[in-house]
């Protein structure tokens, strides 16, 4: 069997490289004013915002969580772990099933990303969005509309 690989070409790896490169440099340089400033990990700052954009009442399933942060359910139970022991979030058996677990932001959660939030906007503006021309943007939001949408409807993903 001397079947060839599919491989990618050059300009394709160096896209991929480029996207993964940006995204980690992004993703840390404006999470260090928040860990600095106002003491939350990239980690409380994804859960915290997730959270407080929910209904009237803040519960949420944490499967539900789980599966709009993109995290695996025992990642997000250590982080919900750590969030609990430091009064960020709260969480309950579900009513309905009992096999289930909800958790909700306290009142010092919703404080912390409400403090936090304008500053890791002004980071983002100021290190991707103050670059892009708004038809770049557009681009962009298209783009990733689409592979998010293909990534969340792959059937053949484990």
């Amino acid at each position: 069997m001397d079947e060839k690989l599919p491989s990618l070409s050059a300009a394709e790896v160096q896209t991929w490289r480029g996207l993964l490169q940006m995204n980690e440099l992004l993703v840390n340089r404006t999470n260090r004013p928040i860990q600095n400033e106002f003491g939350l990990s990239e980690a409380d700052f994804s859960v915290l915002s997730e959270l407080t954009q929910q209904g009237p009442d803040g519960w949420m399933r944490i499967s539900d969580l789980a599966g709009h942060l993109g995290w695996e359910k025992s990642r997000l139970s250590h982080q919900l772990g750590r969030m609990v022991k430091r009064e960020l979030v709260v969480r309950k058996e579900c009513a309905e099933d009992r096999r289930g677990s909800l958790v909700a932001a306290t009142e010092e959660g919703v404080s912390a990303i409400s403090s936090a939030t304008p500053r890791h906007a002004e980071e983002i503006r100021r290190l991707f969005f103050d670059h892009l021309p708004p038809s770049q943007m557009f681009l962009l939001l298209a783009i990733t509309e689409r592979i998010i949408k293909v990534i969340r409807t792959d059937t053949a993903a484990p």
